[in-house]
């Protein structure tokens, strides 16, 4: 298998696993998803629709769904370990002293450790928090480490700034000729929160992408040559705050259409417009589909399925399309364009 380039964060939702479903195969080949189980399920049902869309790897996070053990996680565990799914468990900081990590280690070859950046000021200090993954590391030396430096939502030139030194401090600190780890996955996203509170009814916004920006800048670090090519990008997607949670049948009013469109330097999002008195949108998800369709930053209906979705709708030849099904085509898109943009350097 070729290098792991990008490892994208996608929550379990339908759209999501649709978006999964429809990569490429070469496009598969070069990610692992991480995926947040934020549904309490049963464990086969979610395993089962995890075979259903993809059969390769997967991070997989259970934190939303527990509170104080990790049952639920383990559960999942037993059942792949028979269906042979791989599956590799994320852990934070407290589950490294838990009574049944042994019995969690038994069930997979390999785990990522997410590590908040910047330091968190409740919790153990970088120092603290190393020295625990080492002798973890030397405690059961067949399990394969990954560390997640997760810098979380950066969307101002100053945050980016701040956080790439806070990263490059860790690196030298603390990564640098060491062995105990297997690669440094570095997460964030450029995508706001709360988009509904920035974007007018008709808008189109563009959001520049600090987080590949920020990676960029750390494998081009001569500083760094040494473990550059143990560095795997991840974010958060476009997809991590959508409006899928949001019960459609207590609104007065339906959810304007919202498409978010992924290029090289930016995140553009498109909102559609609803005339109240006519009682109907007058700028509907075919209307944005055409908006990018007839665009210069468009990538072309083989680029990805989400790109050939576009066309399709914005040529009417398919429908609007609903929430879901343009979280796939946004989702699918997003992933192509940074397989696309990664593997266009050498790392």
């Amino acid at each position: 298998m070729n290098k792991i380039l990008y490892v994208p964060v996608l929550k379990w939702k339908k759209g999501e696993q649709e978006a999964l479903k429809n990569l490429f195969p070469e496009q598969k080949n070069k990610i692992i998803p991480l995926i947040e189980i934020i549904e309490d399920e049963e464990p086969k049902t979610i395993l089962d629709s995890l075979k259903n869309c993809y059969q390769n790897p997967i991070f997989i996070d259970t934190i939303q769904v527990e509170e104080n053990d990790r049952a639920f996680l383990l559960t999942m565990l037993n059942i792949s370990k028979q269906t042979n799914q791989q599956l590799y468990p994320i852990f934070y900081f407290n589950d490294l002293n838990l009574e049944t990590i042994s019995q969690l280690l038994s069930l997979t070859n390999r785990i990522a450790i997410k590590i908040p950046v910047p330091e968190d000021i409740e919790g153990p200090t970088y120092e603290e928090l190393f020295n625990t993954i080492k002798m973890f590391k030397e405690n059961y030396t067949n399990t394969i480490v990954d560390l997640i430096l997760d810098a979380g939502i950066i969307t101002e030139k100053k945050d980016a700034n701040i956080l790439l030194s806070v990263i490059k401090d860790i690196l030298n600190h603390h990564l640098l000729n060491e062995t105990f780890y297997n690669s440094i996955i570095i997460s964030s996203t450029s995508l706001p929160e709360n988009l509904s509170s920035i974007l007018e009814a008709g808008d189109i916004k563009y959001f520049p992408r600090y987080d590949i920006k920020l990676f960029l800048n750390l494998i081009r670090d001569k500083n760094f040559i040494s473990i550059v090519d143990r560095f795997v990008y991840s974010d958060y997607g476009v997809t991590k705050f959508t409006e899928t949670d949001i019960d459609f049948s207590r609104l007065k009013y339906p959810i304007l259409p919202k498409v978010r469109y992924t290029t090289y330097e930016e995140y553009i999002v498109l909102k559609g417009r609803r005339d109240h008195t006519l009682g109907k949108n007058i700028k509907n998800y075919a209307d944005l589909a055409l908006e990018i369709l007839n665009s210069n930053y468009y990538f072309g209906e083989n680029f990805s399925f989400g790109d050939s979705e576009i066309k399709e709708r914005a040529t009417g030849k398919k429908g609007l399309g609903n929430h879901r099904q343009w979280v796939t085509i946004s989702a699918n898109h997003h992933i192509a364009v940074v397989v696309s943009q990664l593997s266009n350097f050498s790392i």
